[in-house]
């Protein structure tokens, strides 16, 4: 089952980013995607995963027109009353209820992680992306510090994280994917700085961009 059709899991997922931890993660994360964002044409754009509309928020004010879409209901209840200019819809992103090229942009954080099958959600993702539209993705490194302790968290514990080499591979589907990253922690989950994590530690959250030229 996926974690995020809990109730109680909807109700307390916007309180992490009023956390101290919360908020500097946030802060880490949205610098990178919007370094993606400022490079890509403003258009319509379907997010799948939006949870509870926190990222939506972020591509309204960034001039985007979204379509937003999350399969829990808890979920989709709580971004209705944020009042965020966007539609929202109940779907399944592994089948997604749109017909081939039917949006110039994509965009999904942190949702590949949670699904039953994360190759057929990329299919589905290029085949409603239009030739020339772009894809931005977030998504969470198996080999950082997150990834290698995710069994303690009854949120992560079953969800699939990504190594940074297996998602490119996945988006050489669409074209040549660019790939950032960022967020370090140390083993006590304390967020670290360039000068103080070590030279092998790997970042927890790994942003992609990738044009659909194929």
């Amino acid at each position: 089952m996926n974690v995020f059709l809990k109730p109680e899991i909807a109700k307390n997922y916007d309180a992490y980013y009023n956390t101290t931890t919360g908020k500097k993660v946030n802060e880490i994360e949205e610098k990178l995607i919007t370094e993606f964002l400022n490079e890509i044409p403003k258009s319509e754009m379907l997010e799948l995963g939006c949870g509870t509309g926190h990222w939506t928020n972020i591509f309204v004010n960034h001039g985007f027109n979204v379509t937003a879409a999350d399969i829990s209901d808890e979920m989709l209840k709580l971004a209705k009353l944020k009042n965020i200019e966007a539609e929202f819809i109940k779907a399944d992103s592994q089948n997604i209820p749109f017909p081939d090229n039917s949006f110039s942009a994509v965009s999904s954080i942190t949702m590949l992680e949670f699904v039953n099958d994360q190759d057929k959600v990329i299919n589905e993702i290029y085949r409603v992306l239009k030739p020339g539209g772009w894809l931005i993705l977030g998504c969470l490194n198996k080999l950082s510090e997150l990834g290698k302790n995710k069994e303690n968290d009854a949120t992560f514990k079953d969800a699939k994280f990504l190594l940074k080499d297996d998602l490119e591979e996945k988006l050489r589907l669409f074209g040549n994917p660019q790939i950032k990253s960022g967020i370090f922690f140390s083993p006590t989950f304390e967020i670290l700085d360039n000068n103080s994590k070590k030279e092998n530690t790997e970042p927890a959250f790994i942003a992609a961009a990738v044009q659909k030229t194929k």
